[in-house]
């Protein structure tokens, strides 16, 4: 009997997979960001031209919103929506790893090695692209810190397992046979994705049998797709993510530069005991950060990360104070230890908060601009560690690397934060604390669920004692079992349904997600009279989803409806 591996229906395939191929992206940034630059410090390289080679390798990172455009415009749905990226990404990063082979002496060519690297990147990235938008394409809200969290530990697996090894191996057996071992092992997690499928009875590879189980989003035109980008992107919420992803990635990129370079100019570490480090205190952080994905779901990522960032913020601080400890040997392992492991920590708040604010119409490209932006940041944080560092000390390094994570903290607290905690057992108050994107309500955290469509946060409202949930952006209703029979009259309709049907027309076509209630699997319904009116049910706990205006047209039969079913297209 086959195994049957499809993402849409396994929350555990989902979570293998996404681990997986995180992990994936984990041995480009184990090798080029951590190994390397660690052995081109002892190699007598400046501090300058390391922080220099970090800043143009990461480039590619930068410039994913150019992949994410095409992933959404152009799609070979028999193999899945992302499902052909994915692969022909992973294929180029095998190869590209392979190209390492061409550097003789990395030291004396460090230009090339950087254009090798802005190549891996660029194949890493691109992955990275098409894994963020199955993810989002295909987790329920409710799953996705867990999810995030395993993504999160495969990558600090890869990276930290690749950092152990190749500092090992770049001392002992040089940078060719690194090259091989890397990409060999790029290799294998590719053809363990062919085996995974998006949904059932797609295609593993163009030549074999399937069929598209997914349809081609409306309004997918490249004009379509920044038209909306640019709705939704300089909302306030979106802005405010905006500026946490550019922190985060000068936080990230700065520290980058600064402590391999440290730990072996002032602390004394070769580049297999660095790499070690980085290894074991990696895993370390992992682990805690399976822990982390499901309190993100509980309590917000927002608090999640405050607490984080506050941690590293504490850090750098303390290091830069503590000049006397730098000869202990014990201190400065410890030191060194937090900041790696809080890393992997830190990551899965930071992707939650940038995931949650996605429209599911064009997720690949929402994400990639906020992730983007955050490599900018990473780029231009490693760039500033360049500069700085010839001209200050260590402490005043630290220092610095303190204040940039402080001005993540102030940001963060410009976050409209709204709690509400569940009473008794009334599931309609079975805390979420989801992040919403609804006009004029800013960035907040809510005990609503999140609405299936457009993502926004869905409120509560109270009609005779019945309390229903109405997107807070694009006015969709959901109804709990039972709840849209006691409602269906054409009053209470017209006080409940207060949205356009034309400026949500859109929305009707996108009828395959998960429920936002249960996770269930909703399944598409045709009203008998009105069959122009279109609307989805969960299997489970048969709650329905209506877009704005369609429970008001329900609720009242005309002439005009009639005229309405007659031209209206027979939905699959």
């Amino acid at each position: 009997m086959a195994l049957n591996l499809i993402l849409s229906e396994s929350p555990r395939v989902r979570y293998v997979t996404g681990a997986m191929m995180y992990f994936a992206q984990g041995i480009p940034a184990g090798l080029l960001s951590i190994a390397i630059p660690a052995w081109l410090a002892t190699q007598g390289v400046s501090a300058g031209d390391i922080a220099s080679y970090l800043a143009v390798i990461v480039l590619p990172w930068a410039f994913k919103l150019v992949t994410g455009p095409l992933m959404d415009r152009f799609e070979f749905l028999s193999m899945g929506r992302r499902r052909p990226w994915v692969i022909a990404a992973q294929l180029g990063l095998c190869l590209s790893l392979l190209s390492m082979m061409l550097i003789e002496n990395p030291v004396e060519q460090i230009g090339l090695l950087m254009l090798v690297g802005v190549l891996i990147n660029s194949f890493a990235a691109t992955q990275d692209v098409a894994v963020d938008g199955m993810a989002i394409d295909l987790t329920p809200v409710n799953e996705q810190g867990r999810l995030n969290a395993f993504m999160s530990f495969g990558k600090a697996i890869g990276w930290s397992v690749t950092a152990a090894v190749s500092g090992m191996m770049l001392v002992t057996v040089g940078m060719k046979a690194t090259a091989i071992a890397a990409s060999a092992v790029a290799a294998v997690v590719l053809l363990i994705f062919i085996a995974i499928l998006e949904r059932e009875g797609e295609r593993k590879m163009p030549w074999t049998q399937g069929k598209a189980a997914s349809k081609s989003l409306p309004g997918n035109s490249f004009k379509a797709v920044f038209t909306e980008i640019n709705q939704v992107l300089w909302k306030r919420a979106s802005v405010i993510v905006l500026a946490i992803m550019l922190f985060d990635g000068l936080v990230y990129g700065y520290g980058q530069a600064l402590m391999p370079i440290a730990a072996v100019k002032l602390f004394g570490y070769t580049t297999p005991q660095w790499s070690q480090l980085v290894a074991m205190m990696g895993l370390i952080g992992a682990g805690i950060a399976l822990l982390v994905g499901p309190m993100i779901d509980r309590f917000g990522a927002k608090r999640m990360l405050i607490l984080t960032v506050s941690l590293l913020a504490l850090h750098a601080f303390l290091i830069s104070q503590t000049q006397y400890m730098w000869e202990n040997t014990i201190y400065v392992r410890a030191m060194l230890s937090i900041w790696i492991m809080m890393l992997p920590i830190t990551m899965v708040s930071v992707i939650a908060l940038a995931m949650a604010v996605c429209n599911s119409r064009n997720s690949a490209t929402q994400f990639a601009i906020y992730m983007s932006v955050a490599n900018l940041g990473h780029s231009a944080g490693s760039k500033i560690y360049g500069v700085f560092a010839d001209r200050a000390t260590y402490v005043e390094s630290y220092l610095m690397l303190g204040l940039l994570v402080v001005g993540m903290i102030v940001i963060l607290l410009f976050h409209r934060h709204r709690h509400e905690q569940p009473s008794g057992n009334d599931k309609k108050k079975i805390s979420r604390y989801t992040v919403g994107a609804g006009d004029g309500a800013g960035m907040y955290w809510s005990g609503a669920m999140r609405c299936p469509k457009c993502r926004a946060d869905m409120e509560q409202i109270d009609h005779d004692g019945i309390e229903i949930d109405r997107c807070a952006h694009c006015k969709g209703i959901w109804f709990d079992a039972g709840e849209m029979e006691l409602l269906s009259n054409k009053q209470a309709a017209s006080s409940i349904d207060t949205g356009s049907h034309a400026d949500s027309k859109h929305l009707n076509l996108i009828d395959q997600y998960n429920c936002p209630r249960c996770g269930g699997e909703m399944i598409k319904k045709v009203d008998p009279q009105q069959r122009h009116i279109w609307y989805e049910t969960c299997s489970d706990c048969n709650g329905s989803f209506f877009d704005a205006g369609e429970f008001l047209d329900l609720s009242a039969y005309t002439v005009t409806d009639f005229f309405k079913s007659l031209v209206t297209p027979k939905r699959d």
